[in-house]
């Protein structure tokens, strides 16, 4: 679908929702300090809250239409219409607009958003807040990791609530011990020429993989990539990252003269033989491929030893949210933990809070969620996760592989 068709369809469906808004009304995130969350959860009550997200994925879809707005219903009386994206950043160029408009009151009451969507709505001011603090189940998350989205400071501008993890899948029928490490893993690479390969940047997951070499460079911890930007340290630790990914691109598949070009198309090698791994950023990917048939039950996948990429996934408020109130309360219910165990059982993927913060009962639910034979454990995966870099990091660092790596 066309971007002008998206945003016409996105107008209709809209259009039909305010029509049907319940009792709430738009007031200024200031507000919130004078508050009660009874007094946010009185206003949501009754109403409508639009949630702007991206709609490529089909079980995302028949959960938040289905179980998550069936909670919402019967828990608060909130009847949630999805507004379907093609691409988050159709809607950022839309709000934009708005505020160049001069336009106050918008359609959209809840998005969600990532990366470098969140650095340009929030360098554009056209997100609703700071809120975050406000939310009673912040408190399941943990406080540190997600201060910075794509090395953008959030300031409580958006809200945590699922998270994901970088792994790497490998066939027991193939390969009896995975690499221990990244450097181990290059050294892999070498010895088993044509066995390997990984999506052409820009596609995330590839740009990921490929990353990961910078931020276990040696020349820093990789948290020091994720806070600010520092040339000197980005000149000493990517000049050779990206001399040892130039020198890697003979031994991969097809003696890297083309890369695959998506997460698909890189599966469909791995399953056909031809490569010996694929990889992904949901750690339950390799189980529910199995569960559908497209794994071998063989699969398994790997972390290693020194650390994964992990990070949240965000909610936002638009700056010209209808509903605000209802926002918020669909928030924190997307926070809770009752609403992360539902979504588990429906979708798989990392379950995102603290566990120590659990009651008993809802520690019970977690330990009892089906994990699949390829899903590492929590604690596996927790002892080995790291930040991502900040934006400016990233930028170069894809910008120089295309030059020096693609293109050499």
């Amino acid at each position: 679908m066309s971007s002008r068709r998206l945003i016409v369809v996105l107008s209709a469906t809209i259009a039909a929702a305010c029509g049907s808004a319940g009792p709430s009304e738009m007031f200024p995130a200031a507000d919130l300090a004078r508050m009660t969350w009874s007094d946010v959860t009185n206003r949501a009550r009754g109403s409508t809250v639009r949630y702007a997200m991206w709609a490529g994925d089909e079980a995302r879809n028949r959960f938040y239409q289905g179980p998550a707005a069936d909670a919402l219903r019967r828990d608060l009386e909130i009847t949630l219409t999805i507004v379907p994206l093609a691409d988050t950043s159709d809607l950022v160029s839309k709000l934009v607009a708005e505020k160049a408009a001069g336009l106050d009151r918008g359609s959209v009451d809840l998005v969600w958003i990532n990366g470098a969507n969140f650095r340009t709505a929030k360098q554009a001011g056209i997100l609703w807040g700071p809120f975050v603090q406000a939310l009673p189940n912040l408190q399941h998350f943990d406080p540190v990791a997600f201060r910075h989205d794509f090395g953008t400071s959030t300031d409580g501008l958006e809200a945590p609530y699922e998270q994901a993890q970088f792994v790497i899948a490998y066939d027991m029928a193939r390969i009896a011990t995975p690499p221990a490490t990244f450097a181990e893993l290059r050294s892999w690479i070498h010895d088993h020429p044509g066995r390997f390969t990984y999506p052409a940047i820009p596609d995330f997951t590839g740009s990921s993989f490929a990353r990961h070499f910078l931020l276990h460079s040696g020349e820093a911890p990789p948290a020091a990539f994720a806070e600010h930007f520092d040339a000197a340290l980005y000149a000493r630790a990517s000049r050779p990252v990206i001399q040892s990914l130039h020198a890697m691109k003979p031994y991969l598949w097809r003696k890297g003269e083309t890369f695959p070009a998506t997460l698909a198309e890189l599966d469909r090698l791995f399953v056909n033989g031809e490569i010996d791994f694929s990889m992904n950023y949901s750690p339950t990917f390799a189980s529910d491929k199995i569960a559908r048939g497209e794994f071998p039950a063989s699969v398994r996948t790997f972390v290693p030893d020194d650390g994964t990429i992990s990070d949240y996934s965000f909610l936002a408020i638009p700056f010209n949210a209808p509903n605000p109130a209802g926002a918020l309360a669909v928030i924190n219910t997307f926070m809770s933990p009752s609403h992360a165990i539902m979504r588990a059982h429906a979708m798989g993927g990392l379950f995102p809070l603290r566990l120590e913060h659990l009651s008993e009962p809802d520690r019970d639910a977690v330990d009892a969620l089906p994990r699949g034979p390829a899903t590492l454990p929590l604690a596996t995966l927790a002892t080995r996760r790291i930040q991502d870099a900040y934006a400016e990091y990233v930028d170069r660092f894809e910008r120089d592989w295309r030059t020096e790596v693609l293109q050499r």
